[in-house]
C-alpha cells in the first residue's frame, strides 16, 4: 500500500493518524511509550530545532509511522533509522532512497562500549525515543562526539536530566519547544517538551577544576572516592598549569575540599558524591591553582 501521502501537505493535524492505524490493525500501546505525534507542524520545527543540513547523518530511535523520518530525510545527506515494533513496517516500506532502516532495538547500535569519547557514523540524533531508552541512550551522548542532539521527552525527564549531576557535567538542557500532551496520539498522561543537549565545553580548555573531576569521577567508578579525586587533581593540574602536583599534595587539597569522609570511602556511583564535589568548586579552583 503506498504511503507516499502520509503526511499531510496543510500545516496542522497528521491526516488520518487513527485511521491509518485502525486500517493497519494497530493498536498504539502507551505502556510501551508508543505516543505519535499528530501535528505535522511540530515535525517541522523539530527539524528545524536541528539544524538539518545536506551533510548530516541523523540517527532516528522510534521511527513510528515515519512521519519525522521522511522530514529528516529531506534535509539530510542519510537517515538511520531504528523501530523495534514490526507493525509499523508495513507504514515504512516506501521510502526515500537516503533512509537506512533498522527493524531492531537501537540500543545495540548506539551503545558506546567504555567511557572514552567516540565519534560514530552519524553526526545528530533527533528522536521521540521511548522513556525506557532515554536513560541508556543518555550515558551513551555523554561520550559521543556529536554535533547535535535533540529529543522531543515528557516534560518530567528533561527537569530530571537538568537535576542530574552527570548529565549536567557533559551538557546543557536547552528547552526548545513544548508540545502539549494533546498534539499525541494517543494522549499521554503529561506534556512534552523538545530538548536541545548541547555539549559542554572541555574542561582542560575552560579550566573548570570542579567539572573536570566529576567527569573524572565517572569514569573511574571502580575507584573509591578519594582515590580517584586524587589522580584527577594531578592530571589536571599537569594539563592546566604544565605543572606536577604530588599524591600528598593532592591528598592535601581533597582534605581541603571538605568532602565528607563517609563519601569519600565510597565508589562515586551514587549522585551525593557529583552534589557534593560541584558545591566545593569554587574552593577547589583556588587550592588547585594556587597548591
Amino acid at each position: 500500500m503506498k504511503r507516499s501521502g502520509f503526511l499531510a501537505k496543510s500545516r496542522g493535524r497528521v491526516r488520518g493518524v487513527k485511521e491509518i492505524f485502525k486500517s493497519e490493525g494497530i493498536n498504539p500501546d502507551p505502556i510501551k511509550d508508543q505516543f505519535f505525534i499528530a501535528d505535522d507542524e511540530i515535525a517541522e520545527q523539530i527539524v528545524q530545532i536541528a539544524e538539518i543540513n545536506g551533510e548530516d547523518i541523523v540517527f532516528e530511535i522510534g521511527a513510528g509511522t515515519g512521519v519525522l523520518t521522511r522530514l529528516l530525510a529531506q534535509k539530510a545527506k542519510k537517515v538511520i533509522a531504528f523501530e523495534i515494533d514490526r507493525r509499523f513496517q508495513n507504514l515504512l516500506k516506501e521510502l526515500p532512497s537516503n533512509i537506512e532502516m533498522h527493524f531492531e532495538n537501537a540500543v545495540k547500535y548506539f551503545q558506546l562500549h567504555g567511557k572514552f569519547f567516540k565519534k560514530r557514523e552519524y553526526n545528530k540524533i533527533v528522536s521521540n525515543p521511548p522513556y525506557s531508552v532515554c536513560e541508556p541512550l543518555l550515558h551513551n551522548l555523554t561520550f559521543l562526539n556529536y554535533d547535535k542532539a535533540v529529543l522531543m521527552i515528557p516534560v518530567k525527564l528533561a527537569y530530571t536530566i537538568e537535576k542530574n549531576p552527570i548529565f549536567s557535567s557533559f551538557f546543557e538542557v536547552k528547552r526548545s519547544l513544548g508540545i502539549p500532551k494533546e498534539k499525541f496520539y494517543p494522549v499521554p498522561k503529561s506534556n512534552a517538551v523538545v530538548v536541545d543537549l548541547i555539549k559542554r565545553e572541555d574542561p582542560i580548555k575552560t579550566k573548570n577544576p570542579g567539572l573536570f573531576l566529576k567527569r573524572y569521577l565517572y569514569t573511574h567508578e571502580h575507584q573509591l572516592v578519594k582515590n580517584a579525586l586524587r589522580e584527577g587533581i594531578i592530571k589536571y593540574a599537569r594539563l592546566t598549569q604544565q605543572r606536577s602536583v604530588t599524591k600528598n599534595e593532592a591528598r592535601e587539597i581533597v582534605t581541603k575540599m571538605g568532602i565528607k569522609n563517609e563519601l569519600l570511602n565510597k565508589h562515586p556511583d551514587n549522585h551525593e558524591v557529583y552534589r557534593e564535589v560541584e558545591s566545593k568548586a569554587k574552593h577547589l579552583e583556588e587550592v588547585v591553582v594556587c597548591g
